[in-house]
């Protein structure tokens, strides 16, 4: 007897910093991906609080949002849901894209694609916040040949004038991912306040993903 297994192209939606899952554009994502069918996984990572690591200045430390700490939470949370008969997409927001790399190295993941949302390795020089809360996560010298294997397929989405992450680091995180670049005018750091509660061409791009298999 023949076992035909539905094979789906599983989601895993990762969140940056300070903000977490159920803001900004990903609540929307969930819901239309979970529409379509498909099994989507949206877990919640630690992070700090804006006005407390403000507050601390910026000699203070994160206490929340630390590299070891969402390993933790991903080998406890989302490890446990990935279906080996399905295939992965793991999109990735911001410093979340920057864990995708942590995780793909880390523990081998072989994925059929990531989508990689105003992405960057190293430190932003922008607002100091950012780089107290990044700072564990920062790195550069990833184990590319491995990742791009691991990764065969990526999409870097970025605007021209982000005002947290710096244009060229996205645009070297795109060149050393051998990823397709998709540049957005006027998008700044795509966050709810810069007009994307929703954001229809990232849903596009996961369909075309759900159509590959």
């Amino acid at each position: 007897m023949t076992v035909n297994y539905l094979i789906n192209m599983q989601f895993v939606l990762l969140h940056g910093s300070f903000k977490g899952s159920g803001e900004n554009w990903i609540p929307y994502l969930k819901n239309n991906l979970i529409t379509l069918g498909q099994p989507v996984i949206v877990p919640e990572f630690p992070i700090d609080d804006w006005d407390k690591i403000s507050l601390a200045g910026p000699k203070g430390i994160s206490e929340n949002q630390k590299l070891d700490k969402w390993f933790d939470e991903f080998e406890k949370e989302v490890i446990p849901q990935i279906k080996s008969n399905n295939k992965l997409c793991f999109v990735g927001y911001s410093l979340g894209s920057l864990f995708i790399l942590h995780l793909v190295e880390k523990y081998n993941l072989q994925l059929d694609s990531a989508i990689f949302i105003a992405p960057f390795l190293t430190k932003l020089n922008t607002q100091w916040q950012f780089d107290t809360v990044n700072k564990t996560f920062y790195k550069s010298d990833f184990d590319f040949e491995k990742i791009n294997k691991l990764v065969p397929v990526s999409y870097t989405i970025y605007s021209d004038n982000d005002p947290f992450v710096p244009r060229n680091l996205m645009k070297d995180f795109a060149e050393k991912l051998k990823s397709s670049s998709i540049i957005i005018k006027g998008g700044k750091h795509f966050t709810e306040s810069h007009g994307f509660s929703s954001f229809p061409l990232l849903l596009e791009l996961c369909k075309t993903r759900i159509n590959s298999i």
